[in-house]
């Protein structure tokens, strides 16, 4: 099992952002489909609402294991 602290989901928080800004200003790449963007960094966006800035929602609230993607086995 992974332990994050506080800080670490932070960190994770402001790399989200990052990334989102990165996808909207073009310098990230673009998706071929179109709207892919959009829903790309609206995805990052909830991450990054679950996470909270501070890193305090997930470090209190913890993270909820996920099932593999078969896909990706």
């Amino acid at each position: 099992m992974i332990s994050l602290t506080r800080e670490d989901w932070s960190e994770i928080f402001y790399a989200l952002e990052s990334k989102s800004l990165a996808v909207r200003q073009g310098q990230y790449g673009s998706e071929d489909a179109s709207g892919a963007d959009s829903k790309w960094t609206g995805h990052l966006d909830a991450l990054r609402e679950k996470i909270g800035p501070d890193g305090a929602k997930a470090a209190h609230e913890g993270v909820r294991p996920v099932a593999p993607n078969p896909r990706r086995a």
